[in-house]
């Protein structure tokens, strides 16, 4: 059974439902999974990093429906993606600077489409999706292209310095990074400075939350296998701020 991966910015609306009944409209028999719908509005590179961080996951084969789109109607592009072992389809807009091993990009053709302004997730989007989980040729939804929108990229090492960015805090106030695991080659509770706006913070690299003091800011390599910022029983929000560029310092 094919399976539709959905991932949005739309949270607790009708529209989530809506896109869903368009593909059960035109295929019952497929498998639709969330993803999350919880995306911060508009915020095209947490949903670049959570699409890298989540899509490994499914079973080859899986068609992601990715639709985080401040551009809406305008002249951006929309974008069926083969990859490898995968299929995207959605705006290219950024949210699939991270997407790998890339084989064909097709420009889909809206005006194949009788598609409301505001609303191409229900009537582009969502129907390419069930089209091709029965087994449609992309070439039917528009031409091949060569290229896709990237904004995000993974964080950079030069020597003991790590140059990378908060791109998103989560529900817990936890700071998550473009920061890969395998660039903190320190042991557990070694120390690292942190650099972000101006202001150094010292703090030390610990296995999870348990092994922090209480209100502690540390650092460790979250379940996405990418660095995060964290506190103990607190928030690394309410101290850090903002998402932005950062530097550790090994």
């Amino acid at each position: 059974m094919k399976i539709i991966a959905i991932m949005t910015d739309f949270g607790y609306s009708e529209y989530v439902g809506i896109i869903k009944g368009v593909i059960l409209k035109i295929n019952p028999l497929v498998n639709i999974v969330d993803i999350t719908h919880g995306i911060e509005k508009f915020d095209i590179r947490q949903a670049a990093l959570v699409l890298y961080s989540s899509y490994k996951y499914f079973p080859h084969g899986t068609i992601f429906l990715v639709v985080i789109d401040p551009g809406v109607g305008t002249e951006r592009r929309g974008v069926i993606i083969k990859t490898r072992d995968y299929y995207f389809i959605g705006p290219d807009n950024g949210i699939f600077s991270l997407v790998e091993n890339v084989e064909k990009v097709i420009e889909i053709d809206h005006e194949l489409f009788n598609a409301s302004y505001t609303f191409h997730a229900r009537d582009i989007f969502a129907p390419i999706a069930a089209y091709i989980s029965k087994g449609a040729c992309l070439r039917d939804f528009g031409k091949e292209s060569k290229d896709i929108v990237r904004v995000l990229n993974l964080a950079k090492k030069r020597g003991r310095k790590i140059y990378g960015e908060i791109v998103y805090f989560d529900d817990f106030g936890n700071a998550i990074t473009n920061i890969p695991s395998k660039f903190l080659n320190i042991k557990y509770g070694e120390s690292l400075r942190l650099i972000k706006d101006e202001n150094v913070y010292e703090i030390r690299f610990v296995k999870t939350y348990g092994y922090a003091r209480e209100k502690e800011l540390v650092c460790l390599i979250g379940s996405n296998d990418f660095v995060e910022i964290s506190v103990n029983k607190g928030s690394a929000k309410e101290i850090l701020k903002k998402k932005g560029p950062i530097i550790l310092e090994l």
